[in-house]
């Protein structure tokens, strides 16, 4: 594709988001969801290969039942209050139809069925968008409703999201099917946060999408599209030692940075009384926690012997863009927990 339609693809992308974020009436809101879904089809589709054209689809017909779901709940709220500012919604049906599209849009279970599927037919580079940039803007929007959408429905929803984030990926054998189930698991913790500590909600859910965009980068660099690939001769060992320092980090192993995303979410719905549902994230967390390990330990017992005498060349490496901004992620990711201090000053 050219490189003036893509940097128009991704300006237009970039001004949907933006648009989103920093207006308070629903047209433009809908405006802008809808620019980033039309800006980002081209970009995942320009590949002629069938699976990814299929993904490309299945993600434009749900991005569009989503926004026009938006738009209607906004719509209803406008003949009920004569109102297009988003702080007036007053409607119990308004409030649902609103809280179902961004559950959509985000892809909470019991909306989720369509993320894993789309992630696992795009290449990492197009998952990156799909999976961290993509969320921006129904997040922002969530996190900035959280006073005025039903909570009860998001809280139902982020422990379910949880549950199935863990549940879904013990069996996966596609890298893409367990860092999408990695997600809505995530995207579970950070929109129950966001009814008690909205602001706390915005630092974890960044947090996410460095580790997320790390994890992601190393394995479009290493070319990790299945687990098996990680026992081939050509991939370089300190790929598949970064990839499982990621992936553990992503699991919210301590002392690892992502044991954030887990240990302030805990201190959050206890401090505000809300310890009948920490059994639920915690067996969710654990179920992922364990096949994470699993994935790490078997990783592990591919590196040696036939990869020892490889470490100490791993330089030798083809040169790629993306190693400087692993070269920034991987650090937040390993120390990030030094970052923990920052939280408690919105607890």
């Amino acid at each position: 594709m050219n490189r003036l339609v893509n940097a128009f693809l991704l300006t237009s992308l970039i001004a949907g988001t933006s648009l989103v974020i920093f207006s308070n009436h629903w047209f433009p809101i809908w405006l802008g969801l809808e620019l980033s879904t039309l800006s980002i089809i081209p970009l995942l589709s320009y590949t002629s290969q069938s699976r990814s054209v299929e993904a490309t689809l299945k993600y434009f017909l749900v991005q569009a039942f989503s926004a026009a779901l938006l738009l209607n709940g906004a719509v209803l709220n406008l003949w009920i209050s004569n109102s297009w500012d988003v702080n007036s919604i007053t409607s119990p049906i308004s409030y649902f139809i609103i809280t179902a599209a961004l559950i959509i849009k985000l892809g909470l279970a019991p909306c989720h069925f369509w993320f894993p599927d789309v992630l696992s037919g795009l290449p990492f580079l197009s998952t990156i968008i799909i999976a961290c940039w993509q969320k921006i803007a129904p997040m922002f929007l969530l996190l900035s409703l959280s006073n005025l959408v039903s909570s009860e429905i998001i809280i139902v929803c982020s422990i379910l999201s949880v549950l199935v984030g863990g549940w879904g990926g013990l069996n996966q054998i596609s890298v893409r099917k367990i860092l999408a189930y990695s997600s809505i698991g995530h995207l579970g913790w950070i929109t129950c946060v966001a009814f008690f500590i909205p602001e706390v909600s915005y630092l974890l859910f960044l947090f996410y999408i460095l580790n997320n965009t790390a994890i992601l980068l190393i394995c479009h660099n290493g070319s990790l599209y299945y687990l098996s690939s990680l026992s081939k001769s050509n991939v370089i060992p300190i790929t598949a030692i970064l990839f499982s320092i990621a992936l553990l980090s992503l699991g919210g192993l301590p002392p690892l940075g992502g044991f954030i995303n887990k240990v302030i979410p805990l201190i959050v719905f206890s401090l505000n009384g809300n310890n009948f549902i920490i059994p639920f994230f915690l067996i969710g967390s654990l179920i992922s926690l364990f096949f994470y390990i699993r994935i790490v330990f078997n990783t592990s017992l591919t590196l040696f012997p036939q990869h020892s005498l490889n470490i100490v060349s791993f330089r030798t490496g083809n040169s790629s863009l993306s190693q400087p901004i692993i070269s920034t992620l991987i650090p937040i990711t390993i120390w990030g927990l030094l970052l923990l201090p920052i939280f408690f000053l919105f607890i």
